[in-house]
């Protein structure tokens, strides 16, 4: 028999050096997937939120739908790869960059005004999310059946299952209470965080498909014939998809640049913490830098928090959104509302021979509004501030309005005659 190849210390160093630039290789490729991932996220997104300011139906249509696919198909495929290759505790930071890219984009995409705090907040999400995939876990666990059953069949994943049941259960319920139009920032944050901490349990596929990456490397398939892959495989698909519904009705009742900083927000911590929880994936890490990689994520937390205080982004909400325009048409456009606020203004007033007249003021403008035999109207006029709240006549014709009857009619009749005849009657026995 041929004597083996005895392993010197120089033939295992070169090994393992070998390994750890595979290693290495493996993770950027991962954090470059989910790079890519969130710019694809980042545009489709923004599709489903403009789908609500474009001025035709088909161009609605049409954006909600390239929006949908871009979020449904696309990013949940690079978001797979990403946790293929690579730790979840790593990946799951990077998704903050997603709220870069929209923060830096949606000025010049849907219109939205930029804040000083939606620069700063934005800046802090990304060198805390830079920094994760510093002091993260590098690391990458070999899956195997036994690895799947001790993470998945023990109570660690019992009691998380618990306390993110419960909480996702008192999210549907406020989402119940508060229906599409009420258009508070409660139902805004449970649509988020409904969203995003559904989006943030990628355990399941950071599981599932390292077991794939695990079999396909070795040649060994044999834990495939156990049933236990397969439903953390479909729970991992469930998720990727469920997050959806969720976040396209926050894109179309709120700002992009408060839905998706809240839907970010919410992934990452959740991802974050189920990945260290439910995968123990830090726990050969030292403690120093477990510390700096939770301050890290502090540093994310604390920038979302700083872009959640930022005013409205969203400018002229009441009307169709169009892209910017050069400086002409705005001298356009502004001529032509100081011109409807001076025709408001040159509207001609009733007078008492037509009727009673009573002026009202408003928080916005003068309302004048007068009352004859020949029905009701009003008139809105522009207030201080040069806004002109409704400039048509408003008529409601007196047979119209309910409780009106033929006695009255004929009595208003009579007294109008009776006005008109009465000066008449006085010149007549003077002369």
């Amino acid at each position: 028999a041929r004597p083996l190849p005895l392993r010197t210390p120089a033939r295992v160093r070169v090994r393992a050096g070998a390994l750890a630039r595979v290693s290495a290789m493996v993770l950027a490729l991962g954090i470059c997937c989910e790079i890519l991932a969130t710019m694809v996220g980042t545009i489709g997104k923004q599709l489903v939120s403009y789908s609500t300011r474009a001025e035709s139906k088909q161009a609605a249509k049409a954006f909600k739908v390239s929006g949908l696919i871009v979020t449904t198909l696309i990013g949940p495929v690079l978001d797979m790869a990403a946790y293929t290759f690579a730790p979840q505790g790593v990946i799951a930071p990077l998704n903050g960059l997603d709220i870069v890219w929209n923060t830096c984009s949606a000025p010049f995409t849907l219109g939205e005004r930029l804040t000083r705090r939606h620069v700063i907040g934005s800046g802090l999400v990304f060198i805390g999310a830079a920094s994760t995939s510093i002091f993260g876990p590098h690391h990458s666990t070999q899956e195997s059946l036994e690895w799947l059953r001790e993470v998945f069949l023990s109570w660690r994943f019992l009691a998380y299952f618990i306390t993110f049941g419960s909480l996702l259960v008192v999210s549907l319920v406020t989402l119940s209470t508060r229906p599409k139009g009420t258009g508070d920032k409660v139902r805004g944050i449970a649509l988020g965080c409904t969203a995003g901490g559904i989006a943030g349990n990628m355990f399941f596929i950071s599981a599932g498909l390292g077991l794939v990456r695990s079999s396909a490397s070795t040649g060994n398939w044999s834990a495939w014939s156990n049933w236990l892959p397969y439903p953390v495989l479909l729970c991992g698909i469930l998720v990727a998809v469920s997050n959806i519904p969720f976040m396209t009705k926050g894109l179309q009742e709120y700002d992009a640049l408060f839905m998706v900083t809240l839907f970010e927000g919410c992934h990452i911590v959740v991802a974050c913490v189920s990945g260290a929880w439910v995968l123990g994936e830090m726990g050969s890490m030292a403690p120093g830098r477990v510390v700096l990689y939770w301050l890290c994520i502090l540093l994310i937390v604390a920038g979302l928090l700083v872009i959640q205080t930022a005013p409205s982004a969203r400018k002229n909400s009441d009307r169709p959104l169009r892209w910017p325009s050069d400086p002409a048409d705005e001298a356009v456009e502004k001529e032509e509302e100081e011109g409807a606020a001076r025709t408001a203004r040159d509207l001609p007033v009733p007078t008492a021979a037509q009727g009673s007249i009573s002026r009202q003021s408003t928080g916005h403008a003068n309302v004048i509004v007068w009352a004859s035999w020949s029905g009701i109207g009003s008139a809105s006029f522009a207030g201080p501030d040069g806004d002109v709240v409704d400039s048509d006549e408003a008529w409601t014709s007196s047979e119209e309005e309910p409780g009106a009857s033929d006695d009255d009619d004929d009595d208003a009749d009579a007294k109008s005659i009776e006005a008109e005849e009465s000066p008449r009657a006085e010149g007549s026995r003077r002369g």
